[in-house]
């Protein structure tokens, strides 16, 4: 695959991901700008399982989903969170040029602007070290005038690079108030198809013979639990918080990776200050 079929394929799917019906239906509809068209008390969304994806939304709200991303949009298409992932493009490519690239080759998305932009930690997944940054972007979305928060990562590796996005915009009038409730959003987004996430499933050609060997699913099972642990760990990478807990009471946290005290080596109990968090879930610690 050359870098000019790659780059012409990459843009049509960020395309059809970003810029999906939901996302481009910028008209008003009854409730009036500054309010949303579903209720945005995160105790009232809702939680459904698509192909690839799980996420949380307010009732009424539309998803577009593909292998390799997906797009929610409020009935009035004035408020949407998205996730969207390249795999294997050739080259190296940094979140900064990824975040520029996407904004150049998406047709809809015009007259962009970086209203501010901050590099996040990086993050160890696997083999790959991702690095990140988080920028506010100003931009109209087919005319409509947006502000978005979208964070991009990117990993390198054997002269190729892998890239994902995720954030969430609104229209310009709603935008301070859709930052009290987009983050959950799009934030809530997590993989759970990783198998057969971004096309990896179609990567090899079944054979002839199916392969009943325990040690080979086995070891198939494992991968994809080793997929599903990545994308996790990614999703906490680009939100910009780990899971924690207090391992005395049971109380769960996502703790900002900005709050983490080298000099201590962990997060600081809130609770009770002279203690740390324990990374992970209760019942599902993280190692070191």
């Amino acid at each position: 695959m050359n870098r000019i079929f790659l780059s012409a394929f990459t843009a049509a799917f960020l395309f059809s991901v970003l810029t999906s019906s939901g996302i481009l239906a910028a008209g008003r509809q009854a409730g009036g700008p500054g309010r949303p068209a579903a209720a945005a008390n995160p105790q009232s969304f809702q939680e459904h399982q698509g192909r690839y994806f799980t996420w949380k939304a307010p009732q009424g709200w539309r998803a577009s989903e593909s292998n390799s991303g997906i797009t929610l949009t409020s009935p009035d298409g004035r408020y949407a969170a998205a996730l969207a992932s390249i795999m294997r493009s050739q080259g190296t490519r940094t979140p900064e040029e990824f975040l520029q690239w996407v904004f150049t080759h998406v047709p809809d998305y015009k007259n962009a602007r970086i209203v501010s932009l901050r590099k996040l930690p990086n993050q160890q997944m696997s083999y790959q070290t991702w690095k990140f940054v988080e920028a506010v972007v100003s931009y109209t979305d087919k005319g409509l005038p947006v502000k978005g928060v979208w964070k991009a990562g990117t990993a390198n590796y054997y002269g190729m690079n892998d890239a994902m996005i995720v954030g969430y915009r609104a229209a310009n009038e709603d935008f301070a108030r859709a930052r009290s409730f987009l983050p959950r959003i799009a934030g809530s987004i997590v993989l759970t198809n990783a198998a057969g996430a971004n096309g990896i499933n179609t990567l090899l050609k079944p054979r002839k013979n199916p392969l009943d060997n325990s040690a080979l699913i086995k070891a198939g099972k494992n991968r994809d639990a080793s997929r599903d642990r990545t994308s996790e760990n990614w999703r906490e990478g680009m939100m910009g918080t780990e899971p924690t807990y207090d391992p005395k009471t049971g109380r769960t946290y996502d703790s900002p990776l900005n709050s983490y005290d080298p000099a201590r080596g962990g997060y600081v109990n809130p609770q009770r200050p002279d203690e740390l968090l324990q990374r992970g879930r209760p019942g599902h610690p993280k190692g070191d």
